[in-house]
């Protein structure tokens, strides 16, 4: 690259251009912000001293005010899993000396709105996927650091796992390991992008098999007692599946809960599966196969990432079939 020639000036996005870091990383560069890593510090010096860069020092005074404060952006509050991810931030942030503000964008009525105003109180943000629109994650980024959590975007980092391949594994599971063949899907499979990659793998490893949908998904939400209500559902139809592969362990957990009560024996009539493997999984009874994903860890990656810390475009973290009794392993097999 060379220095533009309309103006004659170089400007902080031409360094960022040319180093292929964020704005905020370039500023951080020139305040010698501990936080910035030695080699991408090397690289944005290179290039500040090769188009001859010069910050304004009124505009370096005006434009970095730190806040001590990391944003994160979740879709809602409540769960294990929304906890496990704002632990695995805060752990990051207590390292680092700042707090945390979390802001729940499911009961606010312009939640691009709430979302910019948090962005003008944070050094970074953590944003979980899906939750606002990508051309407002690009608009984010020209002023902070953002960083997708369990989601994609074009142009910004994120942090996440397989959900596809791994629902993939755990379906396959099901028909390879005890022979099922009627399968179907519990959780919404629109709109939040773990429940469409989650339900992409389901549909992947059925085709590989030659195997249709044992009926349309049952569109719930991810909490217990949507499990609840997809269990009545199920009875009220009478022909239950195989299997019933949930979008999360919310959902199995509320369907483990209801479906014995209304005379369905789990496993030998129904095996249930879910996905994270949060705390209760292990405590249900049947104890519930699903996939382990390291949630708290998603969070910590996240958080470094939106404090500064260089991540990968797409950091994909791994995830582990974890098999027990309610997918009908014995409890010798969930042990091996």
């Amino acid at each position: 690259m060379t220095k533009p020639q309309s103006s004659g000036k170089t400007t902080i996005r031409d360094i960022a251009r040319e180093v292929g870091v964020s704005v905020a990383t370039v500023s951080r560069v020139t305040h010698d912000d501990p936080r910035v890593t030695a080699e991408t510090k090397k690289r944005v010096q290179e290039a500040i001293d090769r188009l001859d860069y010069r910050p304004s020092a009124l505009g370096r005074a005006l434009s970095y005010q730190r806040t001590n404060t990391l944003g994160i952006v979740l879709p809602g509050l409540g769960g294990p899993y929304f906890a496990q991810l704002i632990e695995g931030a805060e752990s990051i942030a207590v390292e680092r000396g700042v707090v945390i503000n979390v802001l729940g964008t499911h009961l606010r009525p312009d939640a691009v709105a709430a979302v910019r105003q948090l962005a003008e109180h944070t050094d970074g943000l953590l944003i979980a996927g899906g939750t606002i629109p990508d051309d407002e994650l690009h608009r984010l980024t020209r002023s902070g650091r953002v960083v997708l959590v369990a989601g994609a975007a074009e142009g910004i980092p994120s942090v996440r796992t397989d959900g596809r391949r791994a629902a993939a594994e755990l379906t396959r599971h099901l028909i390879e390991h005890h022979g099922h063949r009627r399968l179907r899907f519990v959780g919404e499979t629109k709109g939040s992008p773990d429940p469409m990659q989650r339900y992409a793998g389901f549909r992947d490893a059925l085709a590989s098999h030659g195997l249709d949908e044992s009926g349309e998904p049952l569109h719930y939400g991810l909490d217990v007692p949507s499990g609840a209500v997809a269990a009545r559902e199920l009875h009220r139809g009478g022909d239950l599946p195989d299997a019933l592969v949930c979008a999360n362990d919310e959902l199995a957990l509320g369907l483990l809960a209801t479906l014995p009560g209304l005379g369905h024996r789990i496993p030998s009539d129904v095996a249930i599966t879910g996905f994270d493997d949060t705390a209760l999984a292990e405590l249900a009874s049947p104890r519930l196969t699903t996939v382990h994903q390291p949630i708290a860890e998603l969070g910590a990656r996240a958080a470094a990432g939106a404090l500064g810390d260089d991540i990968d475009d797409d950091t994909v973290l791994a995830t582990t079939l974890v098999v027990r009794e309610s997918c009908g392993c014995t409890e010798r097999e969930a042990a091996d």
